[in-house]
């Protein structure tokens, strides 16, 4: 549903959603304890009176909520919403997850620029650094979205399911992790798409055994010389 589109009782749902969430004995200062009861209370009359005091209320109680909701990036730590995916979605926005490209961007030059005196052994290494990068994208792109689903809570589940449409990217960015990246896509080529970054992890672990055998080497002729 979108902002323009959204109906009186589905922005007192959120409310009420929102409610729970911050919880009166996590809001810590004033203000913020007066926004909470002040909804709360307009959520209460607007569902228990009737005629004009009913249509004050739930005015009031939508203002707010809207209010809150808008500018919940701006509010304290004891009442803003999804505190515990802040870290996660500071790392989650710095990726860039539509594109392939590594984070070293000016590595991409070398797999069409070899020289043709280069040694094959300095061809290798240079690919090597360019596989380990790709590989490093995506597993800290998968490292931010496992910290991102394991802070997301219940509650903030239920704040997301009543989440207007166009609420802002840090609300799509959580929407994203919580449904099928791609509803198309078959089991066997997501079986096909595990293998392959199996098969990426694989070969990042063996280039690293083989940094940590030349280190221990290294470290040993150190250490006896």
């Amino acid at each position: 549903m979108e902002l323009s589109k959204i109906t009186n009782q589905e922005v007192i749902n959120l409310g009420k959603a929102l409610i729970t969430e911050l919880g009166m004995e996590r809001v810590c200062n004033t203000p913020a304890r007066w926004l909470v009861h002040y909804i709360a209370e307009n959520i209460h009359k607007s569902e228990n009176c009737q005629g004009q005091e009913k249509d004050d209320a739930e005015k009031n109680c939508v203002d707010a909520i809207m209010k809150l909701w808008h500018h919940r990036s701006d509010l304290p730590r004891g009442i803003k919403p999804f505190t515990e995916f802040d870290s996660t979605f500071r790392g989650l926005s710095r990726l860039d997850n539509s594109s392939q490209r590594p984070y070293y961007n000016e590595f991409s030059q070398f797999e069409n620029e070899f020289d043709e005196d280069e040694s094959e052994e300095s061809k290798q290494w240079v690919n090597i650094a360019i596989a380990i990068d790709k590989v490093a994208k995506t597993l800290v792109s998968d490292c931010f979205e496992l910290a991102a689903k394991t802070a997301l809570t219940d509650k903030s589940k239920k704040i997301l399911s009543l989440a207007p449409e166009g609420s802002g990217s840090d609300i799509q960015t959580m929407l994203n992790l919580l449904m099928d990246k791609d509803p198309s896509e078959s089991s066997d080529e997501k079986v096909k798409k595990i293998k392959s970054k199996i098969q990426s992890i694989v070969t990042l672990k063996e280039v690293c055994d083989v940094f940590i055998d030349k280190l221990n080497n290294d470290l040993s002729r150190l250490e006896e010389g």
